[in-house]
């Protein structure tokens, strides 16, 4: 019996192992594509930009950054210490008994991280407010004179609150470390956002508009949008998380 129990928990540590280098490399490869993608929109759209714009991209950046920031890091470093649950080497003839309870303390610790994780979009939302009039109010002459710098502004602040909505998502994801579905979601939507960016900007050029810094905005908000339905996609249809609402639930005392 103590054999058994050493042998599960050294299959449990390798599996612990095996996971965590697989997500660091499902990391890598999301941080490397996201640059690669950014880099090479740049390189496309780098000789219609004039220094003021690429001034306000940078500052749009900066704005979303600190946003999102303040409104999730915080949760998201309380929900990495909720541990996963696994359960005790089973019996063949209480198997499926061990099974249930450990779906239902898995269902429990999953709910209770989605709950946790509606704190941040409460917090984006006071958060936007006062980031957005804090930039419009400090904002150089410069860029309040550019073409679309409010709407631009606008549309940022908006997709910093979609992303925030993707927050119970990728709770569950972090929880259960499952980096390949964060990967699959996440290097798309880097990429549309790299597309719909050099798209707007060189589509306005040829039209000789001048939309300032509003393609940045919404290269954003494609992204923004991308995760959400990429994450639902993944997910809401996954057997994995059937038992878990991804919306806020009561969880019953014990």
């Amino acid at each position: 019996m103590a054999h058994a129990k050493e042998d599960h928990a050294s299959d449990g540590h390798r599996e612990v192992l095996a996971s965590s280098a697989a997500g660091t490399t499902f990391l890598i490869m999301i941080q490397l594509a996201s640059r690669i993608f950014t880099f090479a929109s740049n390189q496309l759209i780098l000789r219609t930009l004039s220094p003021v714009v690429l001034g306000i991209a940078a500052q749009l950046e900066l704005y979303q950054v600190t946003i999102l920031y303040f409104s999730r890091e915080s949760m998201r470093m309380a929900i990495q210490r909720q541990p996963l649950v696994s359960g005790p080497p089973s019996t063949s003839n209480k198997a499926d008994q061990h099974t249930e309870t450990d779906q239902d303390k898995q269902s429990l610790a999953s709910q209770s991280v989605v709950n946790v994780s509606y704190l941040s979009l409460f917090l984006g939302i006071p958060c936007t407010a006062i980031f957005t009039m804090l930039y419009r109010y400090f904002a150089p002459a410069e860029a309040l004179s550019t073409p679309l710098f409010t709407a631009s502004v606008t549309v940022t602040g908006i997709a910093s609150l979609v992303e925030l909505m993707i927050e119970p998502f990728f709770a569950v994801i972090q929880q259960n470390m499952w980096y390949d579905k964060r990967a699959t979601v996440e290097m798309p939507a880097a990429f549309l956002k790299s597309l719909v960016t050099c798209f707007t900007f060189l589509y306005a050029s040829r039209l000789g508009q001048d939309v300032g810094p509003l393609p940045f905005a919404l290269g954003y908000l494609s992204y923004s949008a991308t995760l959400i339905f990429g994450y639902s996609w993944v997910l809401l249809g996954s057997p994995s998380v059937q038992r878990c609402s991804f919306l806020p639930k009561r969880i019953p005392s014990r």
